[in-house]
């Protein structure tokens, strides 16, 4: 008797191979693209984290608590301050309506593990009311900082905090 593999049954075992490994592989694609996709969000919150800290890092205000209620638009850059130069904020308001695309270091330096990245900063008072924080219209002794990140291959990552003058 002759023990050889007819071309039939290699024919079947090629198949058989074929409709096991398919979805394996599939598989392995989705895990792939799902690591990609955890790394760019990993990404997203460093840089939102490290401008949140940096921003931290500022005084409430430049000037003493205002007596007077001061209105919702004097937040901002003031004179003196380069918005294309970070260096040149002194204080946590500086940075509102702050955008950049691609990120950049403090000191304008690109940074180039982030390309096809976008930041934006939006700062607000902010006072309590119940369990939440709400905007206000003039000034109070709390600030609310919004850090925006954004890449095109997956959804806006925000990263907030509030700080005080206390």
């Amino acid at each position: 008797k002759n023990r050889a593999f007819t071309y039939i049954e290699i024919l079947i075992a090629v198949v058989m191979l074929g409709m096991v490994l398919i979805p394996l592989l599939s598989q392995f694609y989705i895990g792939f693209k799902g690591n990609v996709t955890s790394e760019l969000v990993t990404k997203s919150v460093d840089l939102a984290e490290e401008l949140i800290e940096e921003i931290r890092s500022k005084q409430f205000d430049e000037h003493l608590y205002p007596e007077e209620p001061v209105a919702f638009a004097s937040l901002g850059i003031d004179a003196g301050e380069d918005a294309n130069d970070r260096r040149t904020f002194d204080d946590v308001d500086d940075y509102n309506n702050w955008q950049k695309s691609p990120p950049q270091a403090v000191d304008g330096t690109v940074l180039s593990e982030f390309s096809g990245f976008s930041r934006s900063v939006i700062v607000d008072y902010v006072n309590l009311s119940g369990p939440q924080w709400v905007h206000s219209d003039t000034a109070t002794y709390y600030k609310r900082i919004r850090v925006f990140v954004l890449h095109p291959k997956i959804s806006q990552r925000v990263l907030e905090t509030i700080v005080s003058d206390y």
